[in-house]
Formats: C-alpha cells, sequence, structure tokens
C-alpha cells in the first residue's frame, strides 16, 4: 500500500487546481469563411490566434478548424483584397466570418517603368493582359499570345514554329530596321522573347503612347511591352501546380491548285497562245520518268500539298512551385515545349527553367532576384532556289513523281522536257538542313534600402548572355533541271553578353491632399557581340562535319555598343482629381558620331476624374470617368554599332611595281551627321467604367510623327563604293483612334 505525504497531496491538489481550467477551455474552432460581395468561400484566408504564433488557413471550400487557449482568444482573418476582421472567440465552437472587399484594393495596379501605378491615376495610353489570357491558346511564345488581346496592338504570326512574330504598336515606326516595340522583362530590357514561357507571367502590360513609354527614351519610338513574371504568395501554404497539354495541328484549308489534266490543257494553251510548241512530255504522258532497277515507274498525279503537309504534335508540360512566409517568398518553375511543323522540315523545341525570389532582411532592407535558363532547337524552313517552300509548292509540275531512286539523293524534279524550274520542295525539306540551338540566360538581382517611409533607394544589376549556333548543311542531290554537288556544310556561332546597372532614388508622400510620387535614375547598358563563321564543301552526303572539308572558310566579327541614361519622373495628384506627370531621358549612345552621341526625351500628360466630383459621385452608375491627353518625344537607334563610320574592305588586291600586294579600300562612306530618329506624338484619351467597372471602356486618339529616319541611301557604283552610306532621311505619319 502506496503512502502520500501531506506536501504530495498539496501538490498535487495545487497542481489539478492550475491545469484544470486550462485542459477545459483548450478546445477546437470550426468554421466558413465567406466574401461578402458574392457569398463565396475564400479558399487560402491566413488564421491567427492573436498574439500567438497559432494559425491556419481555409481549404478549398473556405473551411477551417483551429485551436483555442480560451473563451478570450481573438482570431484574426486576413486575405490579400479583403478588409482584416478580428472576432472573440467567447464560448462558441462554431465561428463564420464573412470578409469585406477593401475598396483600397479595387483600383488595379499596372506596372510602369521604374515602377507601378494605379490604374485610376494612369495618365497615359496603356493596356494590361493578364495571365489568363496569354495561355489561354497553346503559342510558344509571348508575342502571339498577345495577339487579339490589346487595341492598337498587331501581331502577324508567320506559321513556322519558333519563329517569332512581327508586333506592331500603332503602325510601322521605322523604314529600314524592324520596327518591334522594346520589351521589357523585370526591369530588364531585352528582346528574344521565344525563350520565356508564358505560363511563368504574371501580367503585360503594353504602352502606347509617349506619356508612357518616353522613359525608355531613345528605344521607346515602336512602343515598349513591359513583361512582369510571377513571385511567390507571403504567408500561404506550398502550391504546387501542374499545366500540361498536347494536340494535333493541320492545314485546315489547302490552295485550289491544277491536277495534272488541268495543268496540261493550262500548259498547252499557254504556250500555243504565244506561237510556241508544247513540251515534248505533255504529248505522251505515259512515257515513263525514270527506270528503277525492278520496276517502271510512271506518270502521277502528285498532290504537293498534301506531299509536304502533315498532322503533327504539339505539347507542353510546366510544373511551379511557389511559397513563402512574411520574410521571403519564391516561386520556381520548369517547363517544356515541343512543336512540330505541319510543313515537312520544320519544328521547334524549348526547354526553361526560372526562380524569382524576395527576402527581407529587417524593417529597411530587402532584396530579390529573377533567374531564367532557357534552352530551345529550331529547325528552319528552307528556300530552295530563291523562293520560299509554298512557291515551290505552287509551281510544282502535278504530273512529276516525289522520288526517283535512280538520281543522287533519290529525288526527281523537272526538266528541260517541262518548261518551268521549280525545286522538289519535299527533297529540300528532307534533306536541307538548316538548326539553329540557343542557350540563353536571364538574370538581375535588386538590393532596396528603406531611408525613410518616404524615401528608398534600389540598386539593380543583370546580365543577358544568349550563346547561339546555327548549322546548315545542303547535300549532293540532282533532280534534273536543279543539281548540287559538292555537298555544303555551314557552322556558325554566335556570343552575346549585355550587363545591365541601375540606380534609383524614388520619393512617395502625400501632403494633405497633394500627393507626389519622383523618381531619378541613373542607368548603364552595354552590349558585346562575337561571331565566327565557318563552311567548306564534301564530296558525300555521309560526312557531315567541318572535319574533312575542302575550300574551307572562316570569318569572325566583333562590335560593342554603349548606353548610358539618365532620367526622371513626376506624378502629381490632388485631391484624387487632377493628375500630372512629366519625365525627362537623356540616352547617350556610341552607335552615334561624336556631337551626336546624346539627345533628350521629354513628356508631359494630364487627367481629370470626373468621377471624383461631386456633380457625378450621385450617379452610381458611373464608377470611372477619367479624361486625360499627353505628348511626349521618343528615339529610335536601330543602327550598327558602327555604322556613321566609313568601313574598311579586306581580300582585294592591287598591282604594285607590276606584282599583285593585298591591300583594303574604303568600301561606304563616312556620315558624322547621322542621329537618332525622333518621334513625336499627341494623345487624347478618356476611360469609362460601369456598375462597380463592371464594364469598361477607353478611347485614344493619337498623332504620331517621325522624323530623320534611318535608311541606307542607294548610290550609284560609279562613285567607287560597294556599300550605301546610312543617313538621315524622309518621315512617316501615323494617326488614328
Amino acid at each position: 500500500m502506496k503512502h502520500f505525504t501531506l506536501k504530495s497531496i498539496v501538490a498535487g491538489v495545487l497542481l489539478l487546481l492550475l491545469s484544470g481550467p486550462l485542459l477545459a477551455q483548450q478546445r477546437a474552432i470550426v468554421g466558413k469563411v465567406t466574401s461578402s460581395e458574392d457569398g463565396a468561400a475564400v479558399p487560402g484566408v491566413n488564421i491567427l490566434v492573436k498574439g500567438t504564433t497559432v494559425g491556419t488557413t481555409t481549404d478549398v471550400d473556405g473551411k477551417y478548424r483551429i485551436s483555442v487557449p480560451n473563451s478570450e482568444a481573438i482570431l484574426v482573418f486576413s486575405y490579400v483584397g479583403y478588409v482584416t476582421a478580428e472576432r472573440p472567440v467567447g464560448t462558441a465552437s462554431t465561428l463564420d466570418v464573412v470578409l469585406e472587399v477593401d475598396a483600397k484594393t479595387l483600383s488595379e495596379v499596372v506596372v510602369v517603368g521604374y515602377g507601378t501605378q494605379e490604374r485610376a491615376k494612369v495618365t497615359g495610353a496603356i493596356s494590361s493582359v493578364k495571365s489568363e489570357e496569354l495561355i489561354a491558346l497553346p503559342v510558344p511564345n509571348i508575342g502571339a499570345a498577345l495577339q487579339g488581346r490589346a487595341a492598337g496592338v498587331t501581331v502577324t504570326n508567320n506559321g513556322a514554329p519558333g519563329e517569332g512574330p512581327i508586333v506592331r504598336i500603332r503602325g510601322i515606326g521605322s523604314i529600314s530596321f524592324a520596327s518591334n516595340p522594346l520589351y521589357v522583362i523585370d526591369g530588364f530590357p531585352t528582346g528574344d522573347l521565344n525563350s520565356f514561357d508564358t505560363r511563368d507571367i504574371e501580367s503585360v502590360e503594353v504602352l502606347k503612347d509617349a506619356s508612357s513609354a518616353a522613359i525608355y527614351g531613345s528605344r521607346a519610338a515602336n512602343g515598349v511591352i513591359i513583361i512582369t513574371t510571377r513571385k511567390g504568395k507571403a504567408g500561404g501554404k506550398l502550391r504546387v501546380n501542374l499545366d500540361t497539354y498536347a494536340g494535333v495541328q493541320s492545314a485546315w484549308r489547302f490552295l485550289d491548285l491544277l491536277n495534272r489534266d488541268e495543268y496540261i490543257r493550262y500548259g498547252t494553251a499557254l504556250r500555243q497562245n504565244a506561237g510556241q510548241a508544247p513540251p515534248a512530255r505533255f504529248a505522251n504522258l505515259n512515257q515513263p520518268l525514270y527506270v528503277g532497277t525492278t520496276q517502271t515507274y510512271a506518270q502521277t498525279d502528285t498532290d504537293w500539298q498534301k506531299e509536304m503537309f502533315r498532322q503533327a504534335s504539339i505539347q507542353q508540360h510546366h510544373i511551379s512551385l511557389s511559397g513563402g512566409s512574411d520574410k521571403s517568398t519564391f516561386y520556381a518553375s520548369g517547363g517544356f515545349f515541343d512543336q512540330k511543323g505541319i510543313m515537312l522540315g520544320t519544328g521547334y523545341k524549348r526547354g526553361n527553367f526560372r526562380i524569382n525570389s524576395e527576402h527581407k532582411i529587417g524593417s529597411r532592407f530587402s532584396f530579390g532576384q529573377n533567374l531564367m535558363i532557357a534552352y530551345d532547337d529550331r529547325m528552319n524552313e528552307q528556300n530552295p532556289g530563291g523562293r520560299t517552300i509554298l512557291q515551290n509548292i505552287i509551281r510544282m509540275t502535278p504530273y512529276m513523281p516525289v522520288e526517283d531512286p535512280t538520281r543522287p539523293g533519290g529525288y526527281r524534279g523537272p526538266d528541260g522536257s517541262d518548261a518551268t524550274d521549280p525545286q522538289n520542295p519535299v527533297r529540300a525539306a528532307l534533306q536541307d538542313r538548316s538548326n539553329q540551338q540557343r542557350l540563353k540566360f536571364l538574370a538581375n538581382a535588386y538590393l532596396d534600402f528603406k531611408i525613410t517611409d518616404w524615401l528608398k533607394y534600389r540598386f539593380t544589376a543583370g546580365v543577358d548572355y544568349v550563346s547561339a549556333r546555327t548549322y546548315n548543311f545542303l547535300p549532293i542531290y540532282n533532280e534534273s533541271f536543279n543539281a548540287r554537288t559538292p555537298a555544303v556544310v555551314n557552322d556558325n556561332r554566335d556570343l552575346f553578353f549585355s550587363p545591365i546597372y541601375t540606380n534609383q532614388l524614388s520619393f512617395d508622400k502625400t501632403f494633405g491632399q497633394h500627393t507626389i510620387n519622383a523618381i531619378v535614375v541613373g542607368e548603364r547598358q552595354s552590349g558585346r557581340f562575337i561571331g565566327l563563321n565557318a563552311q567548306g564543301n564534301l564530296a558525300s552526303n555521309d560526312v557531315r562535319e567541318l572535319s574533312g572539308v575542302t575550300n574551307p572558310n572562316a570569318t569572325g566579327s566583333r562590335s560593342e555598343n554603349l548606353l548610358l541614361s539618365f532620367l526622371g519622373r513626376v506624378n502629381y495628384e490632388y485631391a484624387g482629381k487632377y493628375l500630372l506627370s512629366a519625365s525627362v531621358r537623356r540616352d547617350g549612345s556610341s552607335r552615334f558620331a561624336p556631337g551626336r552621341k546624346w539627345a533628350n526625351f521629354p513628356s508631359v500628360s494630364v487627367g481629370w476624374r470626373l468621377s471624383e466630383e461631386e456633380f457625378l459621385k450621385k450617379v452610381d452608375a458611373i464608377s470611372e470617368l477619367k479624361i486625360r491627353a499627353s505628348y511626349g518625344t521618343m528615339g529610335f537607334s536601330g543602327v550598327g554599332d558602327y555604322a556613321w563610320q566609313a568601313a574598311i574592305q579586306q581580300n582585294t588586291a592591287a598591282i604594285i611595281g607590276g606584282s599583285t600586294q593585298p591591300g583594303a579600300f574604303f568600301n561606304s562612306l563616312a556620315n558624322t551627321e547621322l542621329q537618332w530618329e525622333i518621334t513625336r506624338m499627341t494623345n487624347i484619351g478618356f476611360d469609362l467604367g460601369l456598375l462597380d467597372n463592371r464594364f469598361t471602356l477607353s478611347f485614344e486618339a493619337y498623332n504620331r510623327n517621325t522624323d530623320g529616319l534611318i535608311l541606307q541611301q542607294p548610290i550609284p557604283s560609279s562613285i567607287g563604293f560597294s556599300n550605301p552610306p546610312t543617313v538621315n532621311i524622309g518621315g512617316i505619319r501615323n494617326w488614328g483612334y
């Protein structure tokens, strides 16, 4: 029998008295969180026991379960876009909560040059495209995804897998170089959009007028497209997302071309009307075209479109992982895209990896990075005989068979008896090879220092690196009229390296009814291109490398450029009604001659939010009405790195003293007056939102004038220069609404 002392009994009673109430009051609370807007469940709501680290989140049905220590506990419900709610537990075991929509977050935030701005406060012409629209179609790049998504933006796809589309914002802005817009990826001005997976993109903003685009100065004349990639979400669970699809493509419509008999009748009538005899082959269609080793091949009726086009597969797979806390967030993804071309000999593959992260260090420092690595492989469409494949299909004789095993290469084409000279498109697509492979590395990192609550400094550094190989092999063949011998192999290696450094000081403060947001930026971006080209001839189609070639030839190239920029912008707002924005950028480019390297690009815009005036606030149907106007200048520097200088051509010779001596000569004229193309644009517009912005309308009217267009002006060869000089000549006007 166990004996209890008085001391042990007292200790046990005290422990029971102290722990009993706690054990009795520790209990579970369950409930559901819904939205005040439509009553729908809100998943992912953060729920925290106030003053502790105990917390949970709602599931996909908006339901939750959490343990609380006592009846005095208070639960805190928070979610982006909603007002944070606090609810005391009391004696309840079930606690349902309705979250109120935060009116302050109803105004969409858009990305502008070197910052963000509320949509309601924007005074320029900006179109936004969200990620849901970008991933609606199975396309390989951002340019193709923009087709039909933004007013004033024209996208022309040429159909070849992996080939970048032609993107034009408010018309063609230049006559001698590509009028492509400037692309800015997470603050990094770059190009080559094929490397980016559309499923990694959060939003796209298209800057169409001078007020919004002039902040990018000398590269903004053809518009600016700002792309923001996805980031991790703070305070939520780890999220894994898998997106995959596969499909089949085919040509939905063929050209109505002549068949064999129609072609013979047409060709006979054509020659007779010209007073000429029809081709000899037309008189005897039963004459064999060739005789093989075991059988005779007779005339055929070939449908060259059906021979060239096929059902082609397309697939894309994308997996992402994101999450984070209040201190750190991350987003990582990997993707694979594979598109076989519906035309033989074409196709495109891409693999890509991305990781974005953001971190806070104390209350004043934060830093983040964006990193993308992509590798792609593209089979290019051929151009046999200087014509496109489609042109050769149209010109090809329908009575000609596709193959001929008795001929080198194994294919047949027209000869002198056919009165036409196209090349066999099937042979060109399957035997001629043009393959481009690229590795792209794009990364930037930033460090933010919060000097005060209204003054912040950011330093950003980044690099754009591209390593590319273009391999071409043209084999030996003989179709009859068209032939090639020996085989030709060509191997090009290109390297591009572009670092950027940005220093930015941001000011954001409210004084009563006055709000001022301002930035000052200094930026340096350089570019270096190195190219190596080697080629030679081969005596057979079996070996396809440069080893063992005859007539080897190799050339190299190298060029560099530098752009220095200083810019400032001020946004002013009074009482949420009257808006003013002004910016100026000064760019200096190494591509222009001394005295012509620097140019200024100012802009100004104003806006009036009539919906904030007392006489319109009473009109419930109108949630937003704003009129705005802008004027500004932008530039275009789309010239070669040394276009203003007189180029020297080597590989020439001169007779000196009766003997041949190697030498060099000037093959173009210098132009020390070469300068920027300057674009001046005026824009007026209004934005209308009805019924809490359920229906929105934007209207724009613009006038854009470009002067000093850059063009290689033809000159008579008798002057003695083989290349035309680059000059500023003429202008272009684009206007519309």
